[in-house]
């Protein structure tokens, strides 16, 4: 099992120190996430804290968990991408996700889609991100994107090992159509709670294990080999903010996730039987990170 650490809204402004710090802890990956702000979190560009994360480390695995395809042509993600590799000298992996925060939409005066159109957006976007990751050129006429970029028109940089292209979907059409498009897929256990343009944590209280076999199913239909990774908010620790919680989160199977440092190492560890082979992990409590290291990296 591989565990990928996302940098804390509390380490935004030191991305290459904080990778550093992931790094000697030995954790095998670590993400950069793509928003402008969430609650009172202001984010670094996601491309420019990757490249101070890969400028900073030089055995860490990286990725962009995930680039918000809401805000973000898929032209100039593939080219982040290919920049982001060549200065990773090919420890980065290209996570394109459909975006979901409606707020940071309407503030910066783009149109917020219905989720049946984002998804046919991020269908396509991911089309045209994997031909251009792989050739430096596309050709694409669909519903929402017409691209040619062909002849003496490419976009760079060109690389011998192009990064990895991961998608992130949790619906049905989503695993089906993005499954094949990419080298590995990550479930979202939370789908349903951010179906309305916000985290809705009650909706994310009644995720259930099977659902998430479900989706795991649902994939391996599609590609029976393809790594499968998860999204998972933890929260983990022995105080009353972590107790708090796990409270919200009931008997949900993502209430797993957050409360002891040891029992949320061993339900995390479980999920490899359901054929998970990395985690994500995103701090729901400060320090969860901090706490989950000795008892998952031994």
């Amino acid at each position: 099992m591989e565990y990928f650490v996302n940098m804390p809204g509390n380490r935004f402004n030191e991305p290459g120190t904080w990778a550093k710090e992931m790094e000697d802890a030995g954790w095998h990956g670590i993400c950069a996430s793509d928003h402008f702000w969430v609650t009172n979190h202001l984010y670094p560009h996601v491309f420019v804290a990757a490249t101070q994360m890969a400028c900073s480390t030089s055995k860490i695995k990286i990725t962009s968990s995930f680039c918000n395809n809401l805000f973000r042509s898929p032209v100039e993600f593939a080219q982040g991408a290919l920049s982001v590799q060549q200065a990773a000298q090919g420890r980065f992996e290209a996570g394109l996700g459909a975006g979901w925060a409606e707020a940071e939409m309407k503030a910066i005066g783009i149109r917020y889609p219905e989720p049946r159109e984002r998804i046919g957006m991020y269908i396509e976007a991911m089309n045209i991100a994997g031909q251009i990751i792989k050739t430096n050129q596309c050709q694409f006429s669909g519903d929402y994107y017409q691209i040619d970029i062909s002849g003496d028109n490419f976009v760079g940089p060109k690389l011998e090992s192009p990064p990895a292209l991961v998608g992130s979907a949790g619906g049905p059409r989503g695993i089906r159509e993005i499954t094949p498009l990419v080298d590995r897929i990550e479930v979202k256990a939370s789908a349903r709670s951010t179906r309305g343009g916000a985290i809705d944590l009650e909706v994310m209280a009644t995720v259930t294990e099977d659902e998430v076999k479900q989706s795991i199913e649902r994939v391996r239909k599609v590609d029976r080999d393809i790594p499968i990774g998860i999204f998972i908010l933890t929260a983990a620790g022995d105080n009353e903010a972590v107790n708090s919680m796990k409270d919200m989160m009931g008997n949900g199977f993502l209430g797993n996730f957050m409360g002891h440092p040891e029992d949320v190492s061993s339900a995390l560890e479980s999920l490899g039987a359901l054929g998970i082979s990395r985690v994500q992990l995103t701090e729901f409590a400060p320090g969860s990170h901090d706490a989950l290291a000795p008892t998952l990296l031994t």
